[in-house]
């Protein structure tokens, strides 16, 4: 259980503030709700994230999690005006989820937004969409998710963008292995309606032990733990400053 006081049988009933949340006969739908600020993560969206994944654990008739966005942004990563240290890591929402996981994206996805990309299992995308990794002009670095593009990419293309913070489009995102179908709007409901049979039609069992397993093996607890300490650390850097504000009066910063 990533939160310990929301009891799993109160799902239903959840007063869901940044989350729209649809449960079908054999899949939950996660909608990020927080299109005013470009679907950026703050502490409530990330814990309300966190029981959709409690209750889809725990949940046998939950075959597959879908995410999707409202607006033009699927997400823009972590609030930069809410950066209190979090209880739960974000890499965790996700890699500790042992079910299908498919990310709907027909809006640009920038910095902790591509993480929830990444740790997908499948990546429907539109052709219009960018991503980009803005956070070394921030101040900051992208830690967790350069721990995700490292099982998807080699680490050294990874590396580059995650130092350079350059948009890739949705080519480019596809050819990186990043996403893996590129489609029109009206495409995807018939996209995701053929997935969801695919996975529904596959032992629960044996899905849910494969994903443990690939946890286990291929997602070091520790190594996600000392990247978010990282992350901590550079919260609390000049540069953080500096980068926020240039970024908010439209500037290039100003490193010292």
């Amino acid at each position: 259980m990533l939160i310990k006081d929301q009891k799993i049988e109160d799902f239903i009933n959840h007063d869901f503030k940044f989350l729209k949340v649809k449960i079908g006969d054999n899949f939950l739908e996660i909608i990020l709700n927080r299109p005013e600020k470009k679907n950026a993560l703050n502490h409530l969206m990330i814990r309300e994230l966190g029981i959709c994944t409690d209750y889809a654990n725990a949940t046998k008739k939950i075959r597959v999690v879908i995410y999707k966005s409202i607006g033009d942004t699927f997400c823009s990563g972590l609030d930069l005006k809410e950066l209190s240290d979090e209880s739960i890591f974000l890499a965790d929402i996700f890699n500790k989820l042992h079910k299908p996981k498919i990310a709907v994206i027909n809006g640009n996805v920038h910095a902790g937004g591509v993480l929830i990309v990444t740790s997908c299992n499948y990546a429907i995308c539109t052709k219009e969409v960018v991503m980009t990794l803005p956070e070394v002009k921030r101040g900051l670095f992208p830690f967790q998710v350069m721990d995700s593009l490292f099982r998807i990419m080699s680490e050294k293309k990874a590396l580059d963008w995650c130092m350079r913070g350059y948009n890739l489009n949705a080519q480019e995102c596809k050819k990186l292995n990043i996403v893996q179908e590129l489609c029109n709007n009206e495409e995807i409901d018939g996209i995701l309606k053929k997935l969801i049979e695919e996975y529904s039609l596959a032992s629960p069992n044996a899905i849910n032990n494969a994903l443990k397993i690939f946890e286990e093996i291929y997602i070091d607890d520790n190594v996600i733990k000392r990247l978010n300490d990282a992350l901590d650390n550079l919260k609390k850097s000049d540069d953080l400053i500096e980068g926020v504000s240039a970024f908010k009066e439209k500037r290039l910063p100003r490193w010292k």
